[in-house]
């Protein structure tokens, strides 16, 4: 008996004990919100999957980037220019280019630690950091992505190191060039590859969604894959569209799984999710959550098939970096 008595006051104990901070995080994903870009314009969501806040008003087409600031602003690239808005929606920074189609269009803005912005301006095939009084402090000539200019390109990050990964997309590579545009390193995917960005992880190794073959990479500097995620894994919905990652302090990934451009997208209601590296999802957005709030599909010329177009996606307060 006396032995029975100290077994349960043990086992007692141990039940009452704190959870550690990895056991906990294995239960459940740490509290969020969610900045969201898209075709026509961003928005804000809380834990919910509510929107909270939305901006789009009619001179935005294509929202690729989409970032919160620390003052709270938001700063996003569209097709013609890159903008930062205040959560009252008042602009309070708007580069511009000419409104030329097939000729002119920028992927992608980064906000640089220094305060300027890194653009890429895909018409002229060039990495351009500009200040906060609309100056180019730097610019970097980009190798040749080709005679399409909305297909030569998909983003381009600085990293921490001061190198620039930049994501071709008909070219099917990942080139990161130095501060003088020299190729320092380079990987390239497969034929049925199309890379919408790439994240430089603290360990060196490069995160790569893959939009075209539905799955998402990562490589170390030789080039070979030490993760990946792809349709063959059972999430319970289908991997469809990988564009938008984050990665979140505990390493977990939160992803645009977008219908855009996608024949496939009707039956794809899972639009964002967030994954651990073992492949559990904690956490789901769906097309449901966003109509509920009045994010209505837009219907698209080709595909005919109404589409939500979801492109970028953050985690405000995890790793800027990341994503």
């Amino acid at each position: 008996m006396k032995y029975f008595t100290n077994l349960c006051l043990t086992v007692l104990f141990c039940c009452l004990l704190p959870m550690t901070p990895s056991a906990a995080a294995e239960e459940k994903s740490p509290p969020r919100q969610l900045l969201i870009g898209y075709g026509e314009g961003v928005m804000r969501l809380d834990e919910q999957n509510h929107i909270v806040w939305h901006y789009h008003p009619a001179d935005i087409e294509t929202v690729y980037d989409a970032w919160q600031l620390p003052n709270g602003n938001v700063l996003f690239c569209h097709r013609y220019g890159v903008r930062e808005v205040t959560p009252d929606q008042k602009t309070v920074w708007d580069y511009k280019i000419p409104r030329e189609p097939g000729k002119q269009e920028i992927n992608s803005c980064q906000p640089l630690p220094d305060g300027k912005v890194l653009i890429l301006d895909c018409g002229n095939q060039k990495l351009l950091e500009v200040d906060r009084d609309q100056s180019v402090t730097h610019s970097i000539d980009l190798p040749d992505g080709g005679k399409n200019v909305h297909n030569r390109y998909m983003q381009a990050r600085k990293t921490p190191q001061g190198t620039y990964l930049i994501s071709y997309r008909d070219n099917k590579l990942i080139l990161e060039l130095n501060a003088d545009g020299k190729e320092v390193w380079r990987y390239k995917l497969n034929d049925n590859d199309r890379a919408f960005t790439a994240i430089r992880l603290p360990n060196g190794r490069t995160l790569i969604p893959c939009i075209t073959s539905y799955r998402i990479i990562e490589v170390d500097p030789e080039g070979k894959i030490t993760w990946e995620l792809d349709k063959q894994d059972d999430l319970g919905f289908e991997l469809l569209y990988p564009v938008g990652v984050q990665v979140r302090h505990n390493g977990n990934l939160v992803v645009i799984n977008s219908d855009y451009h996608h024949r496939k997208g009707m039956d794809n209601d899972v639009q964002a999710f967030e994954i651990t590296r073992d492949k559990r999802v904690l956490w789901t957005l769906k097309k449901t959550d966003l109509e509920t709030d009045g994010k209505v599909p837009v219907v698209e010329r080709v595909t005919k098939m109404p589409s939500h177009h979801l492109l970028s996606i953050q985690v405000p307060g995890e790793p800027a970096g990341l994503k």
